[in-house]
């Protein structure tokens, strides 16, 4: 018991030598640490913004200064106007041969002996990749 009270002892008057060093409180001040927030606020005002002197003095306009007090009047708004849609160029593609007996199959006529292509579904005149070659032919 003895022992703890004198260990608190010593521990509280090293703690309290610390807090009293002068050379301690000299190295707050010169690392930016003021120390209490009052002498942080007072050290650290903020300074007025500079307002222009009476010896250049801005040019005024008083025309300008009229219509600077007068509301403009508000162009009225249109709404705008959406681009033209895009010129689509129709390309003369060749037309498959439809397959005798075998209605909605046809032979691209870009790869003929590679085999048939299904069509069914897709109306005459439709644009239709060949899956052979990847080019486009239209369906009979």
């Amino acid at each position: 018991m003895k022992r703890t009270a004198l260990s608190f002892a010593l521990l509280s008057l090293l703690l309290a030598s610390c807090a009293m060093d002068p050379s301690r409180q000299q190295g707050r001040q010169r690392y930016g640490y003021a120390g209490t927030d009052a002498q942080v606020q007072t050290q650290y005002q903020p300074q007025p913004a500079p307002q222009p002197s009476a010896a250049n003095p801005t040019p005024t306009d008083p025309a300008a200064d009229a219509s600077a007090q007068e509301p403009k009047p508000e162009e009225p708004s249109t709404p705008p106007t959406p681009p033209p849609p895009p010129v689509v160029e129709k390309k003369d593609y060749p037309y498959g041969t439809a397959v005798p007996n075998k209605p909605g199959f046809v032979t691209s006529p870009h790869a003929p002996y590679s085999g048939y292509v299904d069509v069914r579904g897709f109306p005459p005149g439709t644009e239709v990749k060949d899956p052979y070659t990847g080019k486009i032919f239209l369906v009979p």
